[in-house]
């Protein structure tokens, strides 16, 4: 378990709902998520219900199957549309990456703004 901060328990709320939104954002099931990562099922179930949190490594391993940061997983803070931005950029990625025949966390997306 991480406790980085004391306020981590809201951060893995984020955490879970954020999984939850980019996992189906991308297409993927619980046991898709569960069986790249080496984990169960219920372990998914449980980290999208904050009910427990994913160890760093596989927060990292998490992060790159979403194409998104670890950090992003965590942060409770976004701008204004910016969680339909990120569905967007998850959804484009994977569209990408069936396009090239690659998986989307081989494809990088930048954004200036």
């Amino acid at each position: 378990m991480i406790h980085a901060h004391p306020d981590s328990d809201a951060r893995y709320e984020v955490l879970g709902d954020r999984l939850a939104r980019l996992r189906q954002a991308r297409g993927l099931s619980k046991t898709d998520i569960a069986g790249r990562l080496g984990v169960t099922v219920t372990s998914i179930c449980y980290w999208e219900q904050g009910r427990s949190r994913p160890r760093l490594a596989r927060l990292q391993a998490l992060a790159d199957l979403l194409g998104t940061s670890p950090t992003e997983l965590l942060s409770r803070d976004s701008a204004p549309g910016s969680d339909h931005l990120s569905d967007l950029v998850t959804r484009m990625r994977a569209e990408i990456a069936h396009a090239a025949g690659t998986t989307p966390s081989k494809v990088r997306i930048t954004i200036e703004m």
